[in-house]
């Protein structure tokens, strides 16, 4: 499943274009954390003008993802291990009981399109492929999110969730790591399709303790 990237298409406003890219490149480390930047180097870098490119890096500065320097310019955020811990922390109080909601509000449309996500998540066990998991890792908690039918709540997790993804690139994850998390999204999963919130609030309580616990072990091996 390829990761869709909205911010190729020629209908959206440059601001969001270059918002989206920026952020893209910040996720995937292609800006790499800690790098000093202005607004017209990145302004050069994606093509775009310096208005659309500085109204992108304010809101990328509250999402936490760049520091402003004031007549200077900007920094990636160096998110350390332990901002990452934090933000798994911040999840753990949101994510569970967003998907007891979703267990309890969840569509039939929006139960196929999970279980097509878990199945297709299946097929990848190698962390070559880590990439390609994470996109639907992505698309698995941000439909558990729409499903809870609270907008609010699915606009608050999912920049904490994007930040997550770091983790992905900074390889601190176990070689088993992709099928505990198949497994741990499968019970997440069967509880909601199954109306349980109860069972769903504790699978997510589980799933990110998980990661958490796993996150914390694979760097003492860095």
């Amino acid at each position: 499943m390829a990761r869709k990237n909205p911010s190729t298409s020629p209908s959206i406003p440059l601001a969001e274009k270059a918002y989206l890219q920026l952020k893209d490149r910040i996720l995937t480390l292609q800006l790499r954390p800690g790098r000093f930047l202005n607004e017209l180097t990145l302004s050069e870098m994606l093509g775009i003008g310096r208005m659309p490119v500085h109204q992108a890096v304010q809101r990328l500065r509250v999402e936490g993802l760049v520091e402003v320097i004031p007549r200077k310019g900007l920094v990636i955020r160096p998110d350390s291990l332990k901002d990452m811990l934090s933000l798994l922390e911040a999840r753990l109080a949101m994510e569970p009981n967003i998907s007891a909601l979703a267990a309890q509000r969840a569509s039939k449309s929006q139960i196929v399109a999970l279980k097509k996500i878990v199945m297709d998540s299946k097929r990848i066990v190698n962390q070559t492929e880590r990439m390609s998991f994470m996109s639907l890792d992505r698309a698995f908690h941000a439909l558990i999110g729409d499903a809870a039918g609270n907008k609010i709540l699915a606009d608050a997790q999912r920049p904490l969730h994007e930040r997550s993804e770091l983790i992905w690139q900074l390889r601190v994850m176990r070689e088993d790591g992709l099928v505990v998390n198949q497994r741990e999204h499968m019970n997440i999963f069967t509880a909601i399709a199954e109306r349980d919130a109860n069972a769903a609030r504790k699978s997510m309580e589980d799933h990110l303790h998980s990661l958490h616990n796993r996150i914390l072990e694979g760097s003492m091996d860095l």
